[in-house]
């Protein structure tokens, strides 16, 4: 398995641990639940790590994907990429000052990481549509089988690589 392809499955604990952990936060904010305070700082350190192998895993699989990323796809797959670093280099201050907060019990500084958290969840969950609409409405995926699905304005074109695999592929689907 090639390392691109691990992009689909990172982004989602990303996505989850970033926004629990935001949420966690902020109703220890309210709260001041010492259970609260822990579960935030953790799913939020995990959530700002994953988001790091995201971006990672991202720019590998926007090489693996960009030759079939063209017109509004292309602009879409640049603008996520863009957003993943940002998000990435965000997340891992965010995560260094939060550990700044945890380990100095500084609770003065602690709205001020808590308006960022809330900014960051905010932005990963606009880069989790982002990505959704290349996926969903584009068919941007990188897939670890042969067959390369390719948008056309009829909806999407499925390349086999060669006719002796899609002679297979179509046995299959009338069994």
């Amino acid at each position: 398995m090639e390392l691109e392809f691990l992009h689909p499955p990172i982004v989602h604990f990303a996505i989850a641990l970033t926004i629990t952990g935001v949420i966690f936060e902020l109703l220890y904010f309210i709260t001041r639940r010492e259970s609260l305070k822990h579960a935030g700082f953790w799913t939020f350190i995990a959530g700002a790590f994953f988001v790091v192998l995201a971006a990672i895993s991202g720019h590998l699989a926007e090489e693996a994907v960009e030759h079939i990323a063209t017109g509004p796809a292309h602009e879409i797959l640049e603008t996520h990429e863009e957003l993943g670093n940002i998000l990435a280099g965000l997340l891992v201050v965010l995560a260094i000052f939060r550990i700044f907060i945890y380990l100095t019990e500084n609770k003065k500084l602690y709205p001020l990481f808590l308006l960022g958290a809330i900014i960051s969840a905010l932005l990963v969950a606009y880069q989790g549509n982002i990505g959704g609409k290349l996926v969903y409405e584009y068919g941007i995926i990188p897939s670890s089988s042969a067959v390369e699905k390719v948008p056309t304005d009829e909806g999407f074109q499925y390349d086999y690589g060669d006719e002796e695999k899609h002679e297979e592929e179509e046995h299959r689907e009338h069994e």
